[in-house]
Order: structure tokens, then sequence, then C-alpha cells
């Protein structure tokens, strides 16, 4: 490290980087029929997990540069859901179907096939938030994606119930070389001056 390092982590542009507040969950983003999936607690998380396997070559005494590769990965998106409607709950149980209940214009969801089909997956869910320095929005995309976690629900007196939603990405069995995922990070908006505390 030469004399004129810094020791701090802090530069001038790393407020306006920073990804603030809860953001938005959306089902379909960017298509036709894209819908926000609604109100949440606690935010949504973004999480791709991967296990990279190390090739051991013998008389390699550790792990060789370029002697990696990844395996498998799982991409998800959990979020807290709190709008308890037929089509909410349809989407987080795997497989359910939300149906007429009687003539009182309620509906009933049941499970209805143990193996949907390719209308079950969304094209994408999108959990969506704010750059603090950008006009544009932040975007951590899942592909083919469904809710294939446990469905919990749980009252408390005094309070909002929330369901954890998680919804998995799946490869596309003709493209199985592509990562259902994606990050789209945005340009940043020309600093005017206006947020460092100047003067007017």
């Amino acid at each position: 490290m030469g004399n004129n390092a810094k020791t701090g982590s802090l530069r001038k542009e790393s407020l306006r980087n920073l990804l603030v507040d809860a953001g938005a969950v959306y089902l379909n983003y960017g298509e036709e029929d894209e819908r926000l999936l609604g109100a949440t607690q606690g935010g949504a998380s973004f999480n791709v997990e991967q296990e990279v396997r190390e090739i051991e070559v013998d008389g390699a005494r550790g792990p060789i540069k370029g002697g990696r590769r990844v395996v498998e990965e799982h991409a998800r998106i959990t979020v807290n859901l709190m709008e308890m409607t037929p089509e909410n709950l349809e989407i987080a149980l795997f497989g359910a179907e939300a149906s007429d209940n009687g003539s009182d214009g309620g509906k009933k969801v049941t499970r209805s096939i143990s193996t949907p089909g390719d209308s079950a997956y969304f094209k994408n869910i999108a959990l969506v938030g704010d750059i603090a320095g950008s006009s544009e929005p932040a975007i951590f995309l899942i592909k083919n994606a469904m809710a294939d976690g446990n469905f919990e629900l749980t009252t408390e007196d005094q309070d909002e119930a929330a369901v954890e939603v998680q919804f998995t990405a799946h490869f596309d069995p003709e493209a199985l070389h592509e990562s259902p995922w994606e990050i789209r990070m945005p340009a940043l908006t020309e600093d005017d001056g206006s947020d460092n505390g100047g003067e007017d």
C-alpha cells in the first residue's frame, strides 16, 4: 500500500451509490401483465447461493487460478407478504388454485395439482429498489420463478399478519448455460452539488 493510500472506505460517490429503503416486488416485471405483489413487511431479500467446485490437481498445494467453476446455483427472492388476497395466496402456495366459494362472491384456495405446468411459472420476479444518486431503480430479477417455500401464517394480538414467501428461479431447459437471474444497475445522474451541503 502506497504512502498516500486512504485507510477509510468512504469515497466522494459513496453516498450516491447506496440502495435505500425497502423496495418493491413485482411479478412479470416489464411485461404486459406486470403487477405489484403488494404490501410487505421488513423489506425483501435477493439471494444467489453458489456451489463452487475447486479442481484438484496433483502437485498443487492450494487453489489454482482459473481452477474453479460453479457447479450449482439457486437464486431466490424472499418477502414477507401482508396482503391476504385470494390471488396472492394462490401465488404463495405451490400448485394452488383460487375458485368461487358459494354465492357470496368469496374465494376458496385449494391445491389443484402437484406438478404445475409452464403457466404456473412467472416469467420473472423482480425486487426493485432506489439508488440514492439515480433517477432510475436498481432491479434484482429472477427468471422462470415460482413460490416453493413453506407456508406459515401466524396471527398475534394487536399486530398484522405476514406470510414469508420464497420465490425461486428455474433454469430454462433450452438454455441451461444461462443463469436464471440478473442484476440491472442504473447510471448515476449528474451530481449538481445540491446534496453535498453547499451554500445557496
